[in-house]
């Protein structure tokens, strides 16, 4: 890995470590003063109805989550490249600037 590359996963993995809760799905007003997380299981729609404080600590674990995910996206990209520069590999057709990138 490239020192510029390894000093920037090192950093992804102090932001990785400092994030709190996390939690998928999204959270929702309903009138009159209730508020719904809705998230998936096993492909279906689950619902449940939350307090007020309980809205807001949800908005902030889906928020981390977003993060993790942002952060994860970016350090498998990092050390895709890396392998992919580094390790001696076979003869392709393509260049690797022609190949899709993984997201």
């Amino acid at each position: 890995m490239k020192p510029r590359d390894s000093r920037r996963y090192a950093t992804l993995q102090k932001q990785l470590a400092a994030i709190g809760p996390v939690s998928q799905g999204s959270v929702a007003f309903q009138a009159p003063g209730s508020w719904r997380w809705t998230f998936k299981v096993k492909g279906k729609t689950a619902c449940v109805a939350l307090s007020a404080e309980q809205a807001e600590q949800m908005l902030q674990a889906i928020e981390n989550h977003k993060r993790v995910e942002e952060i994860v996206r970016e350090m498998r990209e990092i050390t895709q490249n890396s392998i992919l520069e580094t390790v001696p590999g076979i003869r392709r057709r393509k260049p690797l600037s022609e190949i899709p990138k993984a997201r």
